[in-house]
């Protein structure tokens, strides 16, 4: 297995020498090649990320659970049967 800091560096060195290769040129547009690999990079490193950051998430200790609240009585009134005479005054 290789030191921990060999990637970083072997990335680095890449890179300088991609930058050497490139002839100096003032107002020069990147082709399509590189734009899309920097775009499929961060595309990469954001999903990553996210997924990192829902890991350490879930890492987390459970919530305790939520006591049930008590048994209330109900708000409504119960209705018992049929009584004409709770309604009869709404009609005069």
């Amino acid at each position: 297995m290789a030191p921990p800091g060999t990637l970083g560096l072997l990335l680095l060195l890449l890179l300088l020498g991609a930058a050497a290769a490139q002839p100096e040129c003032s107002g020069c547009l990147p082709g399509p090649g590189p734009i899309a690999a920097l775009v499929a990079a961060d595309v990469i490193l954001t999903l990553l990320i996210a997924g990192g950051a829902y890991w350490l998430a879930g890492r987390g200790r459970p919530a305790p659970p939520k006591p049930r609240p008590p048994e209330q009585d109900s708000p409504y009134q119960e209705l018992q049967g049929v009584r004409g005479d709770v309604y009869s005054v709404l009609k005069r």
